[in-house]
């Protein structure tokens, strides 16, 4: 399927999109709220668009194939400060097995719980706003509950996550509080990890 069939909004999606960490003023910053999340305004509808048009295209292999001119590096997930906009907006794409899709468009969302017990990635983590990876195990609470609400949906709802999608939850979440993944990084021990950690 070409890519304009599924596009939300006008423009190919490309790296140009993308607030890196040095842009301190954005990616530091917290996202403010939406106001009214039942009407949008047409700027944060636009982003919305923008956030799923990335994702979307990132992970199409037939438009994003590895050596084309404007790579973008496959995402999972993306928020509004990473393509400049600090409002408390991001989106979320998991594949699964047959096909199948889980995706999440949230809006103001908030931690109702967060397990003591953490996880973490054993390859660490990545993002799209840090250009070099930087290496180490990246703590996060294991089992989260949030609630936000859900532009696709169009309704707020309420997710228990553990595992996986707890951890990108987690990750995008912090970019509309400012924080980056190698925040959460042993600086004595990059590699260290807790005897009773989740290690996926």
């Amino acid at each position: 399927m070409s890519i304009k069939n599924y596009l939300l909004q006008n423009e190919i999606p490309t790296n140009e999109w993308l607030t890196k960490d040095d842009n301190k003023e954005v990616i530091r910053s917290v996202s403010t709220k939406v106001a009214d999340v039942n009407n949008l305004s047409k700027d944060e509808e636009l982003t919305m668009k923008k956030l799923i048009d990335f994702v979307v295209a990132s992970q199409d292999e037939e438009f994003n194939y590895e050596g084309k001119e404007d790579y973008l590096r496959p995402a999972v997930g993306l928020a509004a400060p990473q393509i400049g906009v600090n409002k408390d907006m991001f989106y979320i794409r998991f594949n699964l097995p047959n096909n199948q899709i889980e995706e999440y468009a949230m809006i103001n969302t908030e931690y109702l719980a967060k397990s003591s017990r953490m996880a973490a990635l054993e390859e660490g983590e990545g993002c799209l706003s840090v250009d070099e990876d930087k290496h180490g195990i990246v703590p996060r609470s294991w089992i989260i509950s949030v609630k936000g609400f859900d532009w696709l949906k169009k309704e707020w709802v309420e997710l228990k996550l553990k595992d996986y999608r707890s951890i990108v939850f987690q990750h995008e979440m912090d970019h509309n509080i400012g924080n980056l993944y190698y925040d959460h990084i042993n600086v004595n021990e990059p590699e260290f990890i807790g005897e009773d950690w989740v290690v996926l």
